[in-house]
Formats: C-alpha cells, sequence, structure tokens
C-alpha cells in the first residue's frame, strides 16, 4: 500500500516570512532547519520553502494513507505534523524526513504499521516543488530490482 503527497510553493511567500521572530518560526521548523536555512542568505527562502513544500507533502501522503487505513477518528492538523516532521540533509544533500512517530501515535491514538517515507526536493527560482511517497516496506533486492 502506497500513498503519495505533493507540494509546490512559491519562495516569493517565505520572503515575508523574515519579519517573522525567531519563535513564530519554531511553529513551523525546528530549530536544526532553521539554523540550516540560515548558512547561506542567498538560499534562506528557497530553503525554508523547501521544508514547508516537505511537510505539507507529508502531511497530504499520510493524511491519504490513514483513509486507506481506515484510521480516520482522530484528526490533526498540518501545524501538528509541521513540529513533528523535519527535513535533514544526507550523503549527496539527499534530502530525508525525520518523523516523530510516536508523537503522531498518540495524536491519532492507534499504533501505525512500519511506513517508509521518501522525500523528493526541486528548486526552480520562483518556486519549490515537494514530493512524498508513504508505503509499507516491500522486500526488495538492495541495489537493484526484486
Amino acid at each position: 500500500m502506497t500513498t503519495i503527497g505533493t507540494d509546490i510553493v512559491s519562495v516569493e511567500r517565505f520572503e515575508a516570512w523574515g519579519d517573522y521572530s525567531y519563535d513564530q518560526m519554531r511553529h513551523v521548523f525546528s530549530k536544526q532547519e532553521l539554523a540550516y536555512c540560515k548558512q547561506d542568505s542567498s538560499y534562506k527562502y528557497a530553503s525554508l520553502a523547501a521544508r514547508f513544500a516537505a511537510k505539507e507533502a507529508f502531511f497530504k501522503a499520510l493524511s491519504a494513507m490513514l483513509v486507506k487505513l481506515d484510521l480516520t477518528e482522530h484528526e490533526f492538523t498540518l501545524l501538528f505534523l509541521c513540529q513533528r516532521v523535519q527535513v535533514k540533509k544526507t550523503t549527496w544533500d539527499v534530502p530525508v524526513l525525520v518523523v516523530d512517530w510516536q508523537e503522531i501515535e498518540k495524536k491519532i491514538q492507534t499504533t501505525l504499521p512500519k511506513l517508509q517515507v521518501e522525500l523528493s526536493i526541486s528548486h526552480e527560482k520562483k518556486y519549490v516543488v515537494a514530493f512524498v511517497v508513504l508505503g509499507l516496506p516491500c522486500g526488495g533486492v538492495k541495489g537493484g530490482s526484486p
């Protein structure tokens, strides 16, 4: 079982967020995300936009998964998820989502099956798009097709 979520945002929208206080930004982004975005001022707003788009895409993919699993009794908001999901860079700057599954399970009052999260983010001057695939892990052969 697999679900997807996608989101596209305007980088310009996040330029207006430059006036927000650190505490206001912490409602959406982790300390680590804010520190990362601050490192390179020329890409600061694109980096913020990318992280927001990833969280929104995850929200959509998770919502669809909960519908498929018939686990819709307890609601949650995007803002709730923003505080429990963060984007991190790995080798070769590949982005991954770090998810606090325990907090999500507490909120929806159920145990979820082990879910695999895949994230792709792309920037193009004025826009950022994020795509999330959420699914049950399958037993393929590592490094190739089964």
